[in-house]
């Protein structure tokens, strides 16, 4: 199958750590506002150069419809070939939470396979706390490829520049994540969130899926 272009290719950033409904542990609204700023400068940053479109949600914005709502309207644009997300959210073991509500993955991915857009999805990256639990289902909601971090995930600050730097230069999937699981950079952060009270710690991420995705490959 021919290679994915860039006028092929489409990107949605969904930033939303600082949640409306109170459950964002207030004490670090600033650094959780910080985190869905610099996601959203970074994405742009790095990969406008290598997708047709860039988009955000961010804020109020990020509710589960408009979330769901937003991925089946990028995929099914015609000119959309291959549809990536990158997830800046708070997780637990089995649930992402959004502005409005917070939902089960494996509910998440029964909405998203009803809409039938496995020809289209391709990448879903994590940074959300447990995201390697949830990666199975994205996988079974369609996506050739995600990943997420074992635990707790402190070292979003490093690991998202470092694996979309490397994705976006036509690098695999697992090389990029390798980049990002950086042991001296992961161990500081982790030990830094430990300090600060979080338990259950471990950033490092783990892929479910095709492991060996690039940037040009098709979606199925």
């Amino acid at each position: 199958m021919s290679e994915i272009l860039k006028e092929n290719r489409a990107l949605l950033v969904v930033a939303n750590l600082v949640l409306g409904d109170g459950d964002d542990e207030g004490d670090y609204d600033k650094l959780y506002e910080w985190l869905d700023k610099y996601a959203v400068l970074v994405a742009n940053m790095l990969m406008r150069p290598v997708y047709r479109v860039v988009e955000s949600l961010t804020e109020n914005r990020v509710t589960l419809t408009g979330f769901v709502d937003r991925v089946v309207q990028l995929a099914l644009d015609p000119q959309t070939q291959a549809l990536d997300v990158f997830l800046v959210m708070h997780g637990s073991e089995t649930r992402l939470f959004f502005d409005d509500v917070s939902v089960t993955t494996a509910d998440l991915a029964e909405m998203l396979a009803a809409a039938d857009l496995a020809h289209r999805l391709r990448l879903l990256y994590s940074t959300a706390c447990y995201g390697a639990l949830h990666a199975e289902d994205f996988v079974k909601a369609g996506f050739r490829t995600a990943s997420g971090a074992l635990a707790v995930c402190a070292n979003g600050p490093y690991d998202f520049p470092t694996q979309l730097l490397k994705w976006g230069t036509f690098n695999t999937y697992r090389s990029a994540m390798a980049a990002g699981n950086n042991p001296v950079f992961r161990v500081i952060h982790d030990n830094a969130a430990k300090l600060m009270g979080f338990t259950d710690v471990n950033s490092e991420k783990t892929i479910a899926g095709k492991k060996l995705t690039r940037i040009t490959s098709p979606a199925i």
